[in-house]
């Protein structure tokens, strides 16, 4: 097995993810994630979500910038697009928020058009005077969900002992010798959870219609939560 990462790298981006994931919470346990309240702001959601869309560009710039001659800040969103959204489909993906009732969500989708996350992340680096109010929380919780399905589908060593470590994974019993080249070969087994969010590792066994999903391709938590093991 080969990696391209160093160890303490990638425990600072998971570690990073846990601490945006557990403020993002925080947020949610007094502004509940409800239609009315999905353009609501504050200048902590700003700085929040500037920490989650930043760790997305770094992350995915430096994925990328491994398997290309471009110097890193040459890099775009195009070429993240090309060499890793759509070659892992994360770009198509969906993700389960584990809110009650289950809210179904595609994070990229229209990320890039105006007033999207990527769109606004941009905007805000350059003045933020003038875009605060877009760093909303609808806006926060697809830039955190975009960074999650990242970490979860990239598909490096170090990243597979990270999941593993900050229990993201539904493992399947698989142990941890294997889990990596399982993860390579047979995705289709493969669910992942964090406190907020859930997500398989193929795009189709998370339909649209969450009704028409098979709890059996889940996890226990997605099953506890959907009421049901059988499809």
């Amino acid at each position: 097995m080969v990696t391209n990462w160093k160890p303490e790298d990638v425990e600072f981006i998971f570690r990073s993810y846990q601490i945006f994931e557990k403020k993002f919470e925080e947020f949610l346990r007094v502004l509940p994630l409800t239609p009315e309240n999905e353009k609501a702001w504050s200048p902590e959601l700003v700085g929040l979500f500037l920490d989650v869309s930043g760790m997305v560009d770094s992350v995915a710039r430096h994925i990328v910038g491994k398997s290309t001659t471009k110097k890193l800040h040459e890099l775009n969103i195009n070429d993240f697009e090309k060499t890793l959204l759509a070659k892992e489909q994360i770009i198509d993906s969906r993700i389960v928020v584990y809110v009650y009732p289950f809210k179904v969500i595609a994070p990229y989708d229209g990320y890039r058009a105006a007033d999207g996350w990527w769109d606004v992340y941009n905007r805000l680096k350059h003045n933020r005077i003038e875009h605060y109010t877009k760093a909303n929380l609808a806006n926060t919780l697809n830039a955190l969900a975009g960074l999650f399905l990242i970490l979860v589908r990239h598909k490096d060593e170090e990243f597979t002992k990270a999941l593993l470590r900050f229990n993201l994974i539904n493992d399947r019993g698989f142990v941890p010798e294997f889990l990596h080249d399982e993860r390579l070969r047979n995705g289709y087994q493969f669910w992942y959870d964090s406190e907020l969010f859930g997500t398989p590792d193929i795009v189709e066994n998370l339909p649209k219609d969450i009704s028409k999903i098979n709890p059996a391709l889940t996890s226990p938590k997605f099953q506890k939560f959907f009421g049901r093991f059988n499809p």
